[in-house]
């Protein structure tokens, strides 16, 4: 592009915080530290706005634009057609995000339903291509946000950059949506069973719809509540897909199957029993009331104590639970997760390394960190090259732990970005 103020003068390089005036080494920064600013991003709450959708593009190139999250000042153009033009940026940005919040972020809708909302919603973003570069990974991760707070979650590294490609130019020239929507639908993650939550306020999953619970309440207090779930969740979630499938199999009626789906689905969701305790605790909920008994199996307890928690959300003003909700400071655990799981993960990333490997749950991890910097190293990598090595093995470490996976050593080379770099020549509105 002539006379672009954001490219070094006579080439197609953008002006970067590295100093790099190679395309190629760019590029090959680019992926190194989005790849470990978007696993950051993956854990954090950006707002479905229109300044959340900018902050997000700000988290992912804080490290190389100085632009980052602004929209762009020139306008840009691809296969002969071109996106918003800069005038209409903000305005179309606004439109499009407030029609977003008025839709409550797509929750509470099926998943056919959502997604061809979602594919629309991308749609139109890649038509107004707000910023310089960086359009396409910060519209995938803003996705992936909406798809797991509307539970429908899907998985980023699954989505084909090839079909995501052809349905943002098909898209941007006709106006269907259709392909976008098949592209995100196909990186959705498959839950046995495909149980669906219910989605209640600021995007925390909720028991299916029944009468109030019959018994004698007793007043349980938030802390004891977490203590009673940590102590039977896991089996409550084992017990809720075994119902499942014995009514499957039993042929039970339609609305007792799709109730058992919620139900299974609620035990496993992100902002589930555990999450809306916390949430209850920062709201200044000290206690609720719930009908418990010593007969009780663990998902009868859990079910109990989460209706005790749902009957205190929904008392709750929707604005007073968004803030809370943005306020957190506690990621999100996502289905699978366990709170020991996430409590040892948090550890390793607080600790230095001597302490990891001073402690023998953490030392494995923190050798396949150690592997990687080493290899960064005899690869003659410069010192903030390393650094980045060191800190994305770190958070998929981390992740691991996290899903309570396999701390395989190979996993030191899921960070070595020794692919060949993307020549000059190709197109940058990825």
């Amino acid at each position: 592009m002539a006379n672009d103020p954001y490219t070094y003068p006579g080439t197609d390089t953008l002006r970067n915080r590295l100093g790099i005036t190679d395309d190629a080494l760019l590029t090959k920064a680019e992926q190194r530290f989005t790849a470990v600013r978007g696993a950051e991003a993956a854990r954090l709450p950006f707002a479905p706005t229109a300044d959340g959708y900018r902050a997000l593009h700000k988290h992912l190139f804080q490290d190389l634009y100085d632009w980052a999250g602004q929209d762009r000042t020139v306008n840009i153009a691809k296969g002969g057609s071109s996106f918003a033009h800069v005038p209409y940026i903000g305005r179309e940005l606004d439109k499009l995000f407030t029609d977003v919040g008025a839709k409550n972020a797509f929750r509470g809708l099926s998943r056919d339903e959502f997604f061809d909302r979602l594919g629309n919603h991308i749609n139109e973003i890649n038509a107004i291509h707000p910023f310089r570069e960086g359009n396409g990974r910060t519209m995938r991760h803003h996705a992936t946000q909406l798809a797991r707070d509307a539970g429908h979650p899907i998985r980023i590294a699954l989505i084909d950059k090839t079909a995501w490609m052809e349905a943002s130019r098909h898209g941007f020239i006709s106006g269907d949506h259709r392909g976008m929507a098949a592209v995100l639908a196909a990186a959705a993650i498959r839950r046995d069973l495909a149980p669906e939550a219910r989605i209640g306020p600021a995007g925390i999953a909720m028991l299916p719809q029944r009468a109030p619970p019959e018994g004698q309440r007793y007043r349980v207090t938030l802390t004891k509540a977490r203590d009673e779930l940590e102590r039977y969740l896991p089996a409550a979630r084992q017990q809720a897909a075994d119902r499942l499938r014995g009514l499957i199999k039993d042929g039970a009626p339609t609305a007792t199957i799709a109730n058992a789906r919620t139900e299974l689905a609620y035990v496993r969701h992100a902002k589930g029993p555990v999450y809306q305790s916390h949430l209850l605790t920062y709201l200044g909920i000290r206690q609720v009331d719930a009908v418990i008994t010593q007969q009780q199996t663990p998902l009868e307890r859990v079910r109990e104590i989460g209706a005790a928690l749902g009957v205190q959300i929904n008392a709750q003003q929707p604005t007073q639970l968004q803030r809370a909700v943005r306020a957190l400071e506690r990621p999100v655990l996502p289905p699978g997760h366990a709170p020991g799981q996430q409590r040892l993960a948090e550890l390793f990333l607080k600790n230095t390394s001597e302490k990891n490997n001073a402690d023998p749950r953490l030392a494995p991890a923190q050798a396949i960190v150690d592997a990687a910097i080493k290899a960064a190293h005899d690869r003659g990598e410069n010192a903030r090259m390393v650094g980045t090595v060191g800190q994305s093995t770190r958070q998929l470490v981390a992740e691991r732990i996290r899903s309570g996976g396999t701390l395989d050593p190979d996993l030191a080379r899921a960070t070595d970005a020794s692919k060949a770099p993307t020549s000059p020549g190709q197109d940058r509105t990825r």
